[in-house]
């Protein structure tokens, strides 16, 4: 092995200490890949966190209150029971089709497509992974920082103010007639009120004025006190950009551009833990069935590419792109330059996103235990699923890295953490008696809630409409007896 591994990181002295005590020093490689896992999975869950629907708003007197604390959930690409199925079918087609590209054409093309798309999404990931680190240490120290929310609408809200402005003006006089716009207010000086609120926003912002923190937080204090304002008619999206994010950018330039030109093991580590990182907050499963189900696939799945053919390995061991971790591992007899311990980043992602389920769900049974209590993210809650789970997790990476380490051959990680966090889960869950409670738990997101609220609300009409027609039926057949038994007399 060299005397130095990439970076010029001296480890002499770290494999003399090690022999000295006995240790072996491929130890510390499979350690590297460990922690690095366990990590990303515990910060990516975390970060997943929001406030379920049983918690009260948090309250800006609370001693641990965050300004973070009321932004809304981000957008997540929610995965659904069906879209559970498909994944192990859809991940075997992109394998198979890029191994064929391997052998039909040659790794290296290959590798340069895979290469330039990880260096331009892996800037904003970078960047993404250390503003959010920057995020909890300001948190923790109480420092504040600067947070802007970017919103693109069709039609600006300050159009339709301009018109209220203008027919409170005397164009039009009749105000109340145009609900969507304002209403009538109860005293003169509400009124009053209402329309300096209104001047404020009818001048159209220059585009400056609108990426400054003080227009956007007056326009979010003016347009909370407003009681109706103009209709808009569709959101195209809405983004929230802190100093933390715009600090992040130029780190991971930085770690695409070294990675780039020096294929250095530890830059691609930071690129691959920043894209697990990000994939964990992305991704998300609305409840247990689906993820059990998304387990059962992907164990078959990774037992199938590994032991049942070269696909996996050789799509592995052919690209040097961020899609996995790796660590030097000491030099052998059979491999004198030594050779890279290798974990993929599905191993971690596909974990993770059943482990943040788990967090969330001990985050919403925490509420509903405490209905009183409003929610605080900086506030500490008993987590049972999530650390049992992570426990399993972690249990399961050892027995993997122990029988690749002993058989000197391939393992797939997912047959040993499938079964070891799906079984936590389960075990706790029944040990709690709380096994009814987490199977019928399932996540909406705003969308999910407002159109389950749109059928409760057709099924009810339907069921009054029908009671209607049946009571309409009944006072028809009580009127034709009573005509029939005057007939009869």
């Amino acid at each position: 092995m060299s005397k130095y591994l990439p970076l010029s990181i001296p480890t002499s002295s770290i494999l003399e200490f090690l022999e000295q005590h006995h240790v072996d020093p491929v130890i510390l490689t499979y350690s590297v890949l460990l922690v690095s896992a366990v990590v990303v999975i515990y910060c990516g869950s975390h970060a997943t966190l929001h406030r379920p629907d049983t918690a009260l708003p948090a309250d800006p007197k609370d001693p641990i209150f965050d300004p973070a604390d009321l932004s809304p959930p981000p957008s997540r690409e929610k995965l659904m029971e069906e879209d559970a199925y498909l994944m192990p079918v859809i991940g075997g087609v992109m394998l198979v089709g890029i191994y064929f590209l391997i052998k039909k054409l040659s790794a290296k093309y290959i590798e340069l497509f895979f290469n330039m798309y990880f260096a331009i999404f892996g800037v904003f990931a970078v960047a993404k992974t250390f503003g959010s680190a920057l995020k909890v240490i300001a948190k923790r120290t109480g420092a504040s920082l600067t947070r802007w929310r970017i919103t693109v609408v069709e039609n600006p809200p300050w159009d339709g103010l301009e018109e209220a402005k203008q027919m409170g003006n005397g164009e039009d006089k009749s105000i109340d007639s145009i609900d969507s716009v304002t209403a009538t207010d109860a005293t003169d000086e509400k009124s009053t009120e209402r329309e300096d609120l209104m001047k404020q926003l009818v001048k159209k912002p220059t585009l400056r004025q609108m990426l400054t923190p003080s227009f956007i937080l007056r326009q979010y204090q003016i347009s909370s006190q407003l009681s109706k304002l103009p209709p808009v008619p569709e959101e195209v999206g809405k983004w929230y950009v802190s100093s933390a994010d715009i600090l992040g950018l130029p780190i991971g330039l930085a770690v695409v551009v070294g990675n780039w030109y020096t294929q250095n093991w530890l830059l691609g580590n930071i690129l691959g833990t920043s894209f697990a990182f990000s994939s964990i907050q992305i991704l998300t499963i609305d409840s247990f069935r689906t993820g059990y189900i998304m387990l059962s696939g992907l164990f078959i799945y990774d037992i199938f590419f590994v032991f049942g053919t070269d696909i996996m390995v050789t799509v592995a061991t052919s690209l040097t792109v961020p899609i996995k971790l790796t660590a030097p591992r000491p030099a052998t007899a059979s491999s004198p330059r030594g050779s890279n311990a290798m974990l993929g980043l599905g191993d971690i992602i596909v974990p993770a996103i059943f482990l943040s389920l788990c967090l969330r769900f001990d985050l919403w049974n925490f509420h509903r235990k405490n209905p009183n209590l409003a929610y605080a993210s900086a506030r500490k809650f008993p987590k049972p699923f999530f650390n049992v789970a992570m426990l399993l997790y972690a249990a399961a990476l050892v027995t993997t890295i122990v029988i690749m380490h002993a058989f000197k051959t391939a393992q797939p990680a997912l047959l040993y953490l499938c079964p070891g966090i799906g079984g936590a889960v389960i075990a706790t869950a029944l040990l709690r008696n709380e096994w009814s409670i987490l199977w019928c738990y399932k996540e909406e997101t705003k969308e999910d809630k407002q159109e389950r609220l749109k059928e409760e609300e057709r099924k009810q009409n339907a069921e009054a409409a029908n009671n209607k027609t049946d009571s309409s039926s009944e006072a028809k057949s009580s009127e034709n007896q009573l005509v029939d038994g005057v007939g009869q007399s």
